[in-house]
């Protein structure tokens, strides 16, 4: 309490600044000294400010006090500052020019008649204080929640003893050669290179047609017909949320839950995700993007900040033989609000109810944020025996694996569920995935025929369901595979308008536009499949870096594939791709040791067959040239 009302606190991001040498300055020139000052804020300092939405808590001098609503703005809104007074103190004298330190810390304030006080503060002073004169310095904190955020790469310096402050703090810093190294920043805290430009930043400066190939259709959300022999066209993807509401729903844990019990839970995650992906408005991030959280507790307002969701799903289930009990709960993420809690006691057969249920009531509370939200029913048909739905759940879970020992066994549960319910469409599906997936890691002998059986077996789930999106996903990506592109591509259309959040429609997408000979539009699906899917799969990396190899865009191309490389080293496609794009970027001993890998880890390598599906000629050449140079 503080005379006698409640202490107000909220957690902010928190930057100071000030002038280097500011007493020697005033010394030599007062008056000079103090207009340079003035200028510096009212045309650099405080429009910065402003463009990021920072509040000015208070003046002292020569330094500012700023609160920031996050620690992106706060970083990006101190590199802007940094260029601007480095460009106009290029005019100056050097013993005249304002030069400003600034240090950035995220922690817990006390409000207090409009000041702010606090460790939090009192962090960032003392950051300010380490930072080297032009430059930025942070705490591991602010570091944590912008690494990846922005085109910048701060310094470690260690662990820092700092005055009034009981613990050491890990600072970061940013010298000015750096800060001026850094692309331009839009205010959304982005790169405003063109060739940098994430397709959805693009969007939401302007709404302008350009030519990167036949995806338009899925954001207009019309089913254009697309012509055989006229170049189609398309629009940037607009941003998850910037014309739909955009949510994650975290893993359900399992409570009490012993080895592998938690697969039931994971299944109705699974589920959630995809009934809701139904609603043509909501933008929902897929099962790649939110596994990686399984495990963890991280609050709604981290998974805002990380997936860039408005919403948050959180959920139990805890299980017995005779009764289930599922507990799931709402959050706006913007606002740390809790919009709807509820908790469903119900029998193992009345699963799809519950379901259906939790589904209906997290789009009810979305329906008054939301214009238009579609009020549809979601829950997927439900089979009629239970025991085929928990096989086809463990099966799942198996097949998420990517082993060869997973597969067989996943595909085992597969074939048992569809004896205990023939008309149970995602048995059909999962069975497939796992046929499709052995002849992309090579675990048959057969690959034609094992990709007939695909294909088959997703004309026999649309027979059975023909608004399951899974299995037109499924039949377009056996399609790709025969080199039927044209059809490949109408059911994933199919695939994305049923569920325009499904992350392997949007793959499947990548790989038919990629094939085709449409190389923007490849790139601009493989994009946007990351706003669902972080973590993309190998197969969907793969299929764009290869997009960004014959876009000339090697970078971007080798970022990709170190990164599919980090998570399965044992991928072929990937390893040779990646030996392709160091090639190309004119790191020729790296892609010579890449080449070397693949050699070694697999013998029967193919120049001529790697890209043997693109229908066009010349890119088939250009793939096969960039190989050549890296030794393959």
């Amino acid at each position: 309490m503080i005379d006698g009302k409640p202490v107000e606190r909220r957690l902010a991001a928190i930057l100071i600044t000030d002038v280097v040498g500011y007493s020697r300055l005033m010394g030599i020139d007062e008056v000079g000294t103090l207009r340079q000052l003035t200028a510096h804020r009212k045309e650099c300092i405080d429009p910065a400010i402003a463009a990021r939405r920072g509040r000015i808590v208070k003046t002292t001098g020569d330094g500012v006090l700023v609160e920031f609503p996050s620690a992106v703005e706060a970083v990006a809104c101190a590199i802007t500052i940094q260029r601007g007074l480095a460009s106009r103190n290029e005019a100056m004298a050097a013993e005249r020019r304002l030069t400003f330190r600034i240090g950035i810390n995220v922690g817990d304030i006390i409000i207090e008649a409009g000041d702010i006080f606090g460790d939090g503060v009192n962090v960032a002073a003392r950051l300010e204080a380490l930072c080297e004169p032009g430059g930025l310095c942070i705490s591991r904190a602010v570091r944590d929640q912008v690494r990846d955020k922005l085109p910048v790469a701060f310094d470690d310096l260690g662990e820092q003893t700092v005055k009034n402050i009981a613990r050491p703090v890990r600072a970061f810093g940013l010298s000015p050669d750096a800060i001026a190294a850094a692309p331009e920043l839009s205010p959304s805290g982005s790169p405003t290179s063109t060739r940098r430009h994430r397709p959805w930043i693009a969007a939401a400066l302007v709404a302008v047609t350009v030519a990167v190939g036949g995806a338009a259709w899925w954001i207009v959300r019309g089913p254009l017909s697309v012509s055989r022999t006229a170049e189609p066209t398309s629009t940037t993807p607009a941003p998850i949320g910037a014309a739909r509401a955009s949510i994650a729903v975290l893993p359900f844990a399992s409570l009490g839950a012993e080895g592998d019990g938690d697969y039931f839970a994971d299944g109705l995650t699974e589920d959630i995700i995809a009934a809701l992906g139904r609603f043509r408005d909501l933008s929902v991030i897929s099962r790649g993007g939110v596994f990686a959280y399984k495990g963890k507790s991280p609050t709604p307002a981290e998974v805002g900040r990380d997936l860039k969701v408005r919403y948050v799903v959180e959920g139990s289930i805890r299980r017995a033989p005779e009764h289930v009990r599922v507990a799931v709960s709402l959050t706006d993420t913007a606002h740390s609000a809790l919009l709807w809690s509820e908790k469903y006691d119900a029998e193992p057969k009345d699963i799809f109810a519950v379901q259906d249920q939790i589904t209906r009531r997290i789009t009810g509370a979305l329906a008054a944020r939301v214009t238009g939200l579609e009020l549809a029913r979601s829950a997927a048909k439900p089979p009629d025996n239970l025991e085929a739905y928990d096989l086809v759940l463990r099966g799942r879970d198996l097949l998420s694996r990517r082993t060869r020992a997973a597969n067989a066994q996943a595909r085992g549960l597969f074939e048992r569920a569809i004896e205990l319910d023939s008309n149970y469409a995602p048995a059909y599906v999962k069975l497939g995935w796992a046929d499709v997936a052995a002849v992309n890691q090579g675990w048959t002998q057969d690959p034609s025929e094992t990709l007939e059986r695909a294909e088959s077996l997703a004309r026999k789930a649309i027979e059975l369901d023909d608004v399951n999106p899974g299995a037109h996903a499924l039949l377009g990506n056996a399609l790709v595979q025969f080199g039927d592109y044209d059809r490949a591509l109408d059911e994933l259309k199919r695939a994305i308008d049923l569920n325009p959040s499904d992350a392997e429609s949007y793959c499947g997408l990548t790989n038919v536009l990629l094939w085709r000979g449409d190389i923007q539009g490849a790139i601009a699906a493989g994009e946007l499949l990351a706003q669902f899917q972080p973590d993309i799969s190998a197969g969907c990396a793969f299929s764009l870096a290869m997009a960004y190899v014959l876009a000339d865009r090697g970078a971007d191309a080798v970022r990709v594939l170190e990164q599919s490389l980090d998570r399965n080293r044992a991928v072929l496609d990937t390893n040779a791709m990646l030996a392709a794009a160091y090639a190309e970027v004119g790191r020729q001993e790296e892609a010579e040791r890449q080449a070397d890998i693949v050699r070694q880890r697999f013998p029967g390598f193919s120049r001529e067959a790697f890209g043997s599906l693109m229908r066009d000629p010349n890119q088939r050449e250009k793939l096969r040239l960039a190989l050549k140079k890296a030794g393959l």
